[in-house]
């Protein structure tokens, strides 16, 4: 059995409906009556194919202000059910494509999908499914999560019950069911967050456009965002953020665009991305403190390339080849000196993030 939320197509309302793969169930919106249908997918074939398509696609976007090129010409698509990380530096242009993606800005050229639909032509229709959280958020200090949460709920033309349910639900979900009825205003920066979050997944969006979530976030508060966004994937959300904690970045998402200077400097999954790292240092720490003899003797190893004391530890620099460091190792206790520590440099995104930004001129 399958449990599926849809939409109605007149007044929006959410509807849980159930059944079999290959079924087809008829609907009843309790709301306004309208009547439809809904078919279970059945073939692994068909859920591939859905599995497969492009939520969001942007062509060729550009974005000018005042004759400074803010975006230039990116293009990147993210697909269903994946969660896209879009990382840069500050000013590389992450909220100006976010703030394209929402139509808070319209395109000077280029265009923005959401499922086939032009955002800048049709947005309504385009950012129906979408719940977005752009830059910090306005706060309203004199209202309660409860009346806020009432208001958006109201502008997403959902029923009194549903909205009452919903506050319960997505304030659980964000750990703020004990200040429902409190005054914004005396939240904290996390809790802020937090309650932001919730009122981008009141109205049971498909797609979440959400810039720098964990901003303000302590380190619990973003291990739960971060489970957050995970439980949301798993029930096929799609989601796009941008971040610039790479380590989270990695922890969280499918795949990463790197922009820089409002160009998309690479892209890839997580594994690609951390395949194309170079590891070519190893961190040896000898038993005693080297001589002079000691050093020419590691100097002769041909395989080193070259090395240096840091922090009480010899950084040596290799080729990055396994059987290399195999033989440096041997290589080292041959020549008699006392190795109380052999181990290679891990893959680094911060140490890839800084190289691309520094060597990468064109866009991939």
């Amino acid at each position: 059995m399958i449990s599926k939320t849809v939409k109605c197509p007149e007044c929006k309302t959410h509807i849980t409906v159930q059944g079999n793969p290959g079924e087809i169930a008829f609907l009843s919106c309790p709301n306004c009556n309208t009547k439809g249908k809904f078919t279970f997918q059945k073939e692994k074939a068909e859920l591939k194919a859905i599995s497969d398509r492009n939520i969001i696609e942007v062509k060729k976007l550009t974005k000018m202000f005042n004759g400074f090129k803010a975006l230039d010409n990116v293009s990147f698509n993210v697909k269903n059910g994946e969660i896209l990380g879009f990382v840069g530096p500050n000013g590389a242009g992450k909220t100006t494509t976010i703030k394209l993606l929402t139509n808070l800005l319209t395109p000077t050229s280029g265009q923005a999908y959401i499922n086939n639909i032009n955002v800048n032509k049709n947005p309504t229709k385009a950012l129906l499914s979408v719940g977005s959280l752009i830059e910090v958020p306005g706060v309203y200090d004199y209202l309660t999560p409860h009346e806020m949460l009432t208001y958006f709920g109201k502008i997403h033309k959902m029923n009194k019950n549903e909205i009452n349910q919903k506050i319960k639900e997505v304030l659980k979900i964000v750990k703020l069911s004990d200040w429902e009825h409190k005054k914004i205003g005396s939240f904290s920066t996390g809790m802020q967050r937090r309650l932001a979050i919730a009122k981008a997944i009141l109205h049971n969006p498909d797609i979440l456009i959400l810039d720098e979530p964990v901003i303000g976030l302590d380190p619990k508060g973003i291990k739960d965002v971060r489970g957050m966004l995970k439980q949301f994937k798993s029930k096929g959300v799609t989601i796009f953020l941008s971040s610039h904690l790479l380590n989270e970045v990695r922890n969280t998402c499918d795949r990463i665009i790197f922009l820089d200077g409002g160009k998309v400097v690479t892209q890839g999954t997580i594994e690609e991305i951390m395949n194309r790292i170079k590891i070519d240092t190893i961190e040896v720490e000898f038993l005693n403190q080297l001589s002079e003899v000691d050093i020419k003797k590691i100097e002769s190893i041909p395989e080193i390339n070259s090395f240096e004391k840091e922090n009480g530890f010899f950084k040596i620099k290799f080729d990055g080849k396994p059987e290399t460091s195999n033989k440096i190792l041997t290589k080292l206790t041959e020549q008699g000196l006392k190795v109380v520590s052999f181990s290679i440099d891990k893959a680094d995104l911060e140490s890839f993030y800084v190289s691309i930004m520094n060597d990468e001129k064109g866009v991939m």
